[in-house]
């Protein structure tokens, strides 16, 4: 125990520079919660954006336009190339997609009906109100239509008084939230892939640390001292574990002193991080002691990093991924963590031991496999 403790020591020692990394990534994060849990928020309040093409450009399709800016508060994007704005649709930069066609006018001002079209992608819950208030509107000019018997000077003249009614609309919230608490939830929930990526960059100065201990030698010369094969591996896994530790001290903090609703506790969260930090540490020091160069070693610690954020749903919901690569994500650690931390997020009571225990054997089996690469390399040294 006194050459591990005596291990730990010097590399903290030789490496504050890694000391200083943890510490910083810990203080990104809590920023990229607060910059995240901003823009869900700015997003939210922002208005619903609606292509807009008149064809008609009369004074009915103006008042139309008028209805729907002025009173619902929507954001008109105005542009007479449908190619243009179905662009914009299905880069869901717009909710939808209006036709005001020609003649609109005067098959009101006649005494007939008229009709507007709506486009749109996936956006069905604002195309269905947006459906609703053109309908109310539409209803509106019927009455007026009807009640001037086809002549359109009398219909003018009814338009023009409805106009200056000035009708209010009444709208309310479909449910009632506490959009800070939203957003700043939201933001967290959007800093684990972050998360993810640091704790394996933290690994990347483990596995370097390695790498250089083997070019210089110490793997050699650790027979001649007190120092056991078994002391070194442990008093480096514990160097890395402290870095991964900082790091989640900092971030589950900042969520815990800011009483961020995360959904469950942030000891729990602090025990997965923990827990995933302990399978990144074995996993680089098998990477370490196979792969002879940093660049190699670096290489593979970032692309499987990368790979398996990707695919383990840090950055987007694996669900909607084909089923041959929801398969695959099954396959990496990554995906369980955040399987588990999403579980937890919906719903706090749910039992998630069975993800728990697969993570547990993930790092179990990378801790056997780099105990097996240790002792051949360490007989063949």
């Amino acid at each position: 125990m006194k050459n591990i403790i005596m291990l730990v020591k010097s590399y903290f020692r030789q490496n504050s520079l890694g000391v200083a990394i943890s510490i910083a990534s810990g203080i990104v994060l809590c920023f990229l919660i607060n910059l995240m849990g901003g823009y869900i928020k700015n997003s939210s309040l922002s208005k619903i954006r609606v292509g807009v093409i008149d064809y008609d450009e009369s004074v009915l399709s103006s008042d139309f336009k008028s209805y729907l800016a002025g009173d619902l508060d929507y954001e008109l994007i105005e542009n007479a190339d449908y190619e243009y704005l179905a662009d914009l649709l299905i880069d869901k930069s717009i909710s939808s997609i209006i036709e005001i066609p020609e003649g609109f006018y005067d098959a009101f001002a006649s005494g007939n009906d008229g009709k507007i079209v709506i486009t749109y992608t996936d956006d069905f819950e604002n195309a269905a109100f947006l459906e609703a208030y053109m309908n109310s509107y539409l209803s509106g000019v019927k009455l007026l239509s009807a009640g001037a018997g086809g002549n359109k000077g009398t219909f003018d003249i009814y338009l023009s008084e409805y106009k200056s009614l000035e009708t209010p609309v009444s709208k309310a919230k479909a449910y009632e939230i506490d959009l800070d608490e939203v957003s700043r939830k939201e933001g967290v929930r959007n800093t684990f892939g972050f998360v993810l990526q640091i704790i394996f960059a933290l690994g990347v100065i483990i596995s370097f640390m390695l790498i250089e201990d083997k070019a210089n030698g110490i793997y050699n010369r650790i027979t001649v001292t007190p120092v056991k094969p078994a002391h070194y591996i442990a008093g480096i896994c514990i160097y890395g574990l402290i870095l991964s530790l900082i790091m989640s001290v900092i971030y589950c903090s900042y969520i815990f002193l800011w009483k961020i609703d995360i959904g469950f506790s942030v000891i729990k969260l602090f025990l997965l991080l923990m827990l995933l930090a302990f399978f990144v540490i074995c996993f680089v020091v098998d990477a370490s002691i196979l792969l002879k160069s940093k660049s190699t070693a670096s290489s593979m610690i970032v692309g499987f990093s990368t790979v398996g954020a990707i695919l383990g749903g840090a950055y987007f919901d694996i669900d909607i991924a084909p089923k041959s690569l929801q398969n695959m994500a099954r396959a990496l650690p990554q995906f369980w963590f955040m399987d588990t931390v999403r579980i937890l997020m919906n719903n706090p009571a749910a039992d998630v031991t069975p993800n728990v225990i697969i993570l547990v054997l993930f790092s179990v089996l990378a801790f056997l496999i780099g105990a097996v690469l240790f002792s051949q390399s360490y007989k063949n040294a």
